[in-house]
């Protein structure tokens, strides 16, 4: 299938769509519960192939720990300061560790009100106390606050902390930590070596609540994270930025069409300099993949995927408002011949344009390795904003990225051409409330594995080989509801 686009004449090429395509029917010889649709990006796995769009109504930190929690990856958008994308991708990081390294503390001399506030305001419950020497000298938890508001006031951290603190040493097992938690009934426990605090370790992130949960080498969760290819002007963006690299993962190049020189020289500098993974995107064509994966010479180590697909999302109009794009469907099975033909171990994903669940074993058999969506996502609990009620309906806000009030911030003007200011290139609007994310993305693990089962494809690498056919208007009729008695 992805031949027939390549040998056509161009101005003669079909741009088909999710709503165009169709898989065919094949022999299933499994059981349907050995389906396997895990992936792979790089070196990370994920047992969903699901990812939460940049979106600034769609992915903070909540959404992005949900997210990978459940097993896929949630991308923090970048419509906002660099001081706000630390906070929120350090909270990413710290939510599920089991060695936490960037531990919170405290001088014993300190105000117990200020004990208070710092763990309120990072959503903490507790702080290690270190004197004057640098050595463990307490324990401050919430427990440890007392109930009387004059001592909150008056009160200092010294007066009231825990002296005797329980630790273990360093390379102590998941099952030494947790023995001396359950032994003393604690809930922190502190990584001590020759009094000096090298860690600490948590009762909440040693409970195997989410077994396939998308986790570092240390185990903590995965953290991703949109950026601009331009290179920070000023020094002050230029350490925030080196500092949001100790948290993050995977960076991901967040342009509307990044096929563009001034995009790919600064991503080339921002490779160099940081330390984390990159994803590199958006494109749509195959010409935009074998030039950046001939002539772009990105580190290996660092450049890890490809993420495609222009102008098709449910709030986007790059479109309509310019009259150029590439449907992800489209996008993602020209950039999988580019893929194939140059660097195999670079990994594809399909961004915008699902409306069904339908639509996700289409994008795998077209080439992608993982997907990502703002239109699944944006009406769920976890997506920033807050639940509105609309002619007794609960909606959520939900924007694109080049409407008029997402640009307002200006953080995200080089998103798109910059002498379009003016022009919106998305929409804001609000979609209906579907709850939590748990339920969201039962129906399209349901919609993949059912999809998979009548493919005939036990894994995602064999949903890439199926069989994928051109429907014709009215086959896409009849694929819906149809024939029926509606209500007058």
């Amino acid at each position: 299938m992805t031949d027939y686009y390549r040998n056509k004449v161009h101005s003669k090429e079909i741009i088909a769509t999710f709503d165009d395509a169709l898989i065919l029917p094949g022999y299933t010889y499994f059981n349907p519960n050995e389906v396997d649709f895990s992936s792979k990006l790089g070196n990370y796995h994920f047992h969903l192939p699901i990812m939460s769009a940049a979106m600034d109504t769609v992915t903070e930190e909540e959404m992005a720990i949900k997210m990978a929690l459940m097993g896929g990856l949630g991308v923090i958008h970048r419509n906002c300061s660099y001081e706000k994308q630390l906070k929120m991708v350090r909270n990413v990081k710290r939510a599920r560790s089991f060695v936490i390294d960037d531990v919170a503390t405290i001088s014993p001399d300190e105000p117990v009100a200020k004990a208070k506030h710092f763990m309120e305001n990072y959503g903490i419950s507790g702080l290690v106390v270190i004197d004057d020497d640098s050595k463990v000298c307490g324990i401050f938890t919430k427990r440890d606050i007392p109930y009387m508001e004059e001592d909150c006031k008056k009160g200092f951290v010294k007066d009231f902390m825990t002296e005797d603190v329980i630790s273990i040493a360093p390379g102590a097992s998941r099952e030494d930590a947790l023995n001396i938690l359950f032994k003393h009934r604690i809930e922190k426990l502190p990584i001590i070596e020759d009094g000096n605090l090298k860690g600490l370790i948590t009762i909440k992130d040693l409970k195997p609540e989410f077994p396939l949960a998308s986790i570092d080498e240390e185990g903590r969760l995965l953290c991703a994270l949109a950026i601009s290819p331009k290179f920070p002007q000023s020094q002050e963006s230029l350490s925030i930025l080196k500092e949001i690299d100790n948290y993050v993962d995977i960076f991901f190049i967040d342009v509307a069409d990044f096929y563009k020189k001034e995009d790919i020289d600064g991503t080339k500098k921002l490779i160099e300099l940081l330390d984390a993974d990159f994803v590199i995107g958006n494109i749509g064509t195959y010409e935009a993949a074998e030039f950046i994966l001939t002539k772009c010479n990105y580190p290996e180590d660092k450049f890890i995927g490809l993420k495609v697909g222009m102008g098709s999302g449910s709030i986007c109009t790059t479109s309509i408002q310019t009259g150029v794009g590439a449907p992800t469907f489209y996008a993602t099975a020209q950039v999988a011949d580019a893929i194939a033909d140059y660097s195999p171990k670079i990994g594809l994903i399909a961004d915008g344009g699902f409306k069904n669940p339908g639509d996700l074993p289409k994008a795998f058999a077209a080439g992608a390795d993982l997907i990502m969506s703002g239109h699944f996502f944006a009406g769920s609990t976890e997506s920033p904003g807050y639940i509105d009620t609309i002619q007794g309906r609960k909606v959520k806000i939900y924007r694109g990225m080049g409407s008029k009030e997402a640009r307002s911030t200006n953080y995200i003007l080089d998103r798109y051409s910059e002498d379009s200011k003016m022009l919106p290139e998305g929409v804001s609007d609000y979609v209906p409330f579907v709850g939590d994310l748990d339920g969201v993305l039962q129906t399209l693990e349901e919609g993949l594995t059912n999809g998979m089962i009548y493919a005939g494809a036990k894994t995602i690498q064999e949903l890439k080989k199926v069989k994928i056919g051109i429907i014709t208007s009215i086959g896409q009729t009849e694929q819906r509801p149809h024939d029926l008695l509606g209500r007058f």
